[in-house]
C-alpha cells in the first residue's frame, strides 16, 4: 500500500505480483535457501549484524518474501481494473459510472464507490454542478501522501497550480492518538495565488 504513492514503484510491483515480469535470480536463491533452512537459520549463519536493521527484522522480512513466492498471482482482470482505476479521468458523474463498472473486478472497492455516489448526491443538493467536476483516478498521487481518504484540489483557469488541495487522513489521528480516532480533514489554500486570480479579474 506504501508503495501507491510512487507510481514507477507501485507498477513495478503490480507486474511481479501479477507474473507478468521474472523474479530477480538472487530473490529466487535466497526464497529457496530459507525454504530449505528456514530463515531464522538463514540469518544466524550469515554473520554479525551489520545495519540498523536487527535479526528479528530481516527474519521477519525474509518470511514475507517466502509467503510472497508462494501465493497465487494477481489475477489478470484485477490487474486490468486497478490500472483502469489509476488512469481514470472523466467529469465527476462519468467517472463514477466508470467505477461502479470497475467495482465487479474489484469487490472491495464497492463502499469508496458508495462514499463517492453520496459525496455527489451531497454536493448536488447544495447547488455546486456536479457534472462540472473532474475526477482524477490518480490526482495528488505523488503530493498528499500523508492522506488516507478522499482528496481534492481547487485550481484556477489554464495550466496555473492549485489555489487549494487537501483530504481525508483519520489515520493520523488514530496514530497520534493511541488508537483513538476522530474524523479529520485538512487543506491548504495558497494565499498569493488567491490574490493573483483576483487581482486578475479571473
Amino acid at each position: 500500500m506504501r508503495h501507491l504513492w510512487r507510481p514507477a514503484r507501485f507498477r513495478a510491483l503490480l507486474e511481479r505480483f501479477a507474473g507478468r515480469t521474472p523474479t530477480a535470480p538472487e530473490r529466487l536463491a535466497l526464497i529457496d535457501a530459507a525454504r530449505a533452512q528456514g530463515a531464522a537459520a538463514l540469518v544466524t549463519g550469515a554473520g554479525p549484524e551489520i545495519g540498523l536493521r536487527g535479526a528479528d527484522e530481516v527474519i521477519t522480512r525474509i518470511e514475507a518474501l517466502v509467503e510472497d513466492a508462494e501465493a497465487p498471482p494477481i489475477p489478470a482482470a484485477e490487474c486490468d481494473a486497478i490500472e483502469a482505476l489509476l488512469a481514470l479521468s472523466d467529469t465527476a458523474p462519468r467517472a463514477l459510472a466508470r467505477l461502479e463498472g470497475l467495482a465487479a473486478a474489484l469487490p472491495a472497492l464497492a463502499p469508496a464507490v458508495a462514499r463517492m455516489a453520496a459525496r455527489q448526491d451531497a454536493l448536488a443538493v447544495r447547488g455546486v454542478d456536479v457534472a462540472a467536476l473532474p475526477f482524477e483516478g490518480s490526482f495528488g498521487r505523488t503530493t498528499l501522501e500523508y492522506y488516507d481518504g478522499f482528496v481534492f484540489g481547487f485550481s484556477g483557469p489554464g495550466d496555473s497550480p492549485a489555489l487549494a488541495s487537501g483530504g481525508r487522513y483519520d489515520a493520523l489521528t488514530r496514530h497520534l492518538g493511541g488508537g483513538r480516532e476522530i474524523p479529520a480533514v485538512g487543506a491548504v489554500i495558497r494565499p498569493a495565488l488567491v490574490v493573483a486570480l483576483r487581482e486578475g479579474g479571473r
